[in-house]
């Protein structure tokens, strides 16, 4: 019998699912997209989106963040997922959502020299055009 995606327990638990589509995985994907202040539709598969993850369009000082955020959403959610399958933890979205924007955070700040050193001036500087 196959498992159900810990994360939503609807569906069926792909790689796919779980990163891409799950509802609560779509959360983090739009805030990327609304931090970058972007329209986008992802594709129907992991390796299909990150081969068309380019992102020319936010400029050089953000492609970096840009290239980062999905790895980024991928490990947020495996960790989560783990933190239900084997930690018998509840799901909290907010967690999940906070986990991923300090993540970002703080792999951006590590590979960008003039990252903004707060999270708010990152939120903001992520959006800036």
């Amino acid at each position: 019998m196959a498992n159900r995606c810990f994360l939503c327990l609807s569906e069926l638990e792909t790689v796919d699912h779980l990163l891409l589509h799950c509802v609560k995985t779509r959360v983090l994907w739009n805030i990327v997209f609304s931090l970058f202040g972007v329209a986008w539709v992802l594709s129907c598969t992991v390796k299909e989106t990150l081969l068309g993850w380019h992102g020319t369009f936010v400029g050089k000082t953000r492609k970096k963040a840009w290239k980062m955020a999905p790895l980024c959403i991928f490990w947020s959610v495996w960790k989560e997922r783990n933190l239900l399958a084997f930690g018998n933890e509840e799901l909290s979205l907010q967690r999940l959502k906070y986990s991923f924007v300090c993540n970002l955070w703080s792999w951006v700040r590590a590979s960008i020299v003039l990252c903004p050193s707060s999270l708010i001036s990152f939120l903001d500087w992520l959006g800036s055009k």
